[in-house]
């Protein structure tokens, strides 16, 4: 029997072991995928436990993505530059190794047509945690020719920029302070890597204010990776301004299907995944 699960802290509101699961069931494979709550100073534990247990593998979510990776035996190359894991595979010795499925993700919801047309543009990022490395690696694969990140957090962010200057000389990176008035007339994809206008407490607020969405282009892209609720504060407040958005739920999807081909070999059922995650919402 195949044992894997997702760790972070809260997961009240994770929707993976539902897709996952009916994933497994679709493919007949004797399995299943626990939600296993994990807060930061129980980390270490949680992490022996899963090996203990003979777990093949574990997704890492918000707030673990970038504090799991020293405790992994490798990581791979984008995950590296991220500086952030997602995916965590087992092996037989009760190694663990590490990989990013969330650039894959983030890119691939993107569709096509706008991926093409962002080379040489300029983008906005809300965030500088384990998501927002993600979506800064995507971005620059994609050719995005500057990135500015809005942070509370100045040491994340510049640990971030630092990474990706290494990485991605082409790419200008620029770090302000949050500032939820902020003027995007330059941005050409905005987007929320934060928790906020996620379903709890946060729910009805926007990271950003009305007027700063306004001061977006009109051809520009707003992508909240918050899947739940479907439609955000933020979300709602572009759509009213006639600008195309993107919420978390196919980022959600395909990572989630890049990370179980991972641990099982061989291709996930993508359709049934997305299927089980709009059943849930």
């Amino acid at each position: 029997m195949i044992k894997l699960g997702v760790i972070g802290y809260p997961l009240s509101h994770t929707l993976s072991p539902d897709m996952q699961n009916a994933a497994l069931r679709h493919l007949g494979i004797e399995g299943h995928y626990y939600k296993l709550e994990t807060p930061p100073e129980d980390l270490v534990s949680q992490v022996k436990y899963l090996k203990v247990q003979d777990f093949r593998g574990f997704n890492v979510t918000i707030p673990l993505k970038v504090w799991i990776t020293p405790l992994l035996n490798s990581v791979d190359d984008i995950a590296n530059i991220a500086g952030a894991v997602n995916t965590v595979i087992i092996d037989e010795g009760k190694n663990l190794h590490g990989y990013n499925t969330d650039v894959y993700g983030f890119t691939q919801a993107i569709p096509a047509n706008i991926r093409c047309n962002l080379k040489s543009k300029k983008a906005a990022v809300l965030g500088s945690g384990g998501a927002a490395r993600a979506v800064a690696v995507g971005l620059a694969q994609m050719g995005v020719e500057k990135i500015t990140f809005y942070s509370r957090n100045e040491r994340k962010a510049t640990s971030l920029k630092d990474a990706l200057a290494g990485n991605f000389p082409e790419t200008t990176i620029e770090i302000k302070e949050f500032n939820e008035f902020a003027d995007l007339s330059y941005a050409s994809i905005l987007v929320n890597s934060t928790p906020v206008g996620m379903q709890g407490n946060n729910q009805d607020i926007s990271p950003i204010t009305k007027k700063s969405i306004e001061s977006l282009p009109n051809d520009a892209l707003v992508y909240d990776l918050v899947y739940r609720p479907q439609e955000t504060r933020l979300q709602f407040y572009a759509k009213n301004r006639g600008l195309a958005t993107i919420n978390g739920v196919e980022m959600l999807v395909l990572q989630g299907a890049k990370s179980l081909s991972l641990w099982i070999n061989q291709d996930a059922p993508v359709d049934i995944m997305r299927q089980a995650v709009l059943e849930n919402l």
